[in-house]
């Protein structure tokens, strides 16, 4: 595997990340919005109803609470003008996510009972998809996403976030396997010439 097709999967990976933690900060802003839009949508509702039944709601913010006043769900529009949902379990901690960008990269996470992200799912600006998974104290395990010229990449990462392994299908249809050392450095490389598809291992 050549090394600016390594390059290309690690700035993937990079602004996968990117996208992750900005969704993830925007998701605890909804938990900060929940009072202000109650009060809101419960002035809505009753001017709705001593009126007329209205087909049509609009408010810049939604909040679904229980029985015991916790949020469970949140739709709001932020500061910027983009929207955002969360969904929380019964301790109202965030467990779904889903973000739509100012840059147009739409995301959706999803985070274990501590809260933390464990797995997400991003459609960039560019229109090419990625998907990541984390261990249990947020570190990036394994990516996968497609390329601009639909070339798919595969990533996997020790726990501290080193790439270990990538896995790529090039635009010319062949594969290409490489094996990373604790530095990031490659020690092996694993690829098929298209000509003959003859393995050629490089150690």
């Amino acid at each position: 595997m050549s090394e600016p097709t390594l390059d290309v999967l690690a700035q993937r990976l990079d602004g996968l990340e990117r996208a992750n933690r900005r969704l993830e900060r925007e998701c605890r802003r909804w938990k900060r919005a929940g009072l202000g839009t109650l009060a809101g949508l419960a002035v809505l509702m009753i001017g709705g109803a001593a009126s007329r039944t209205l087909g049509t709601i609009e408010a810049r913010e939604f909040v679904l609470r229980d029985q015991n006043g916790t949020m469970r769900a949140a739709l709001a529009l932020r500061p910027d003008g983009t929207p955002g949902l969360g969904l929380f379990d019964s301790k109202g901690r965030v467990r779904l996510s889903m973000d739509l960008g100012a840059d147009e990269t739409a995301g959706l996470n999803v985070y274990d009972r501590t809260g933390m992200m464990r797995a997400a799912l991003a459609l960039r600006p560019d229109g090419t998809p990625g998907l990541g998974l984390f261990d249990g104290r947020g570190k990036p395990r394994l990516s996968l996403d497609t390329g601009f010229d639909g070339t798919p990449g595969l990533n996997l990462f020790d726990p501290h976030e080193r790439l270990r392994a990538a896995l790529a299908i090039r635009p010319d249809g062949t594969p290409g396997l490489g094996l990373f050392d604790g530095q990031g450095q490659i020690r092996q490389s694993v690829d098929y010439r298209m000509e003959d598809m003859v393995p050629e291992v490089v150690r």
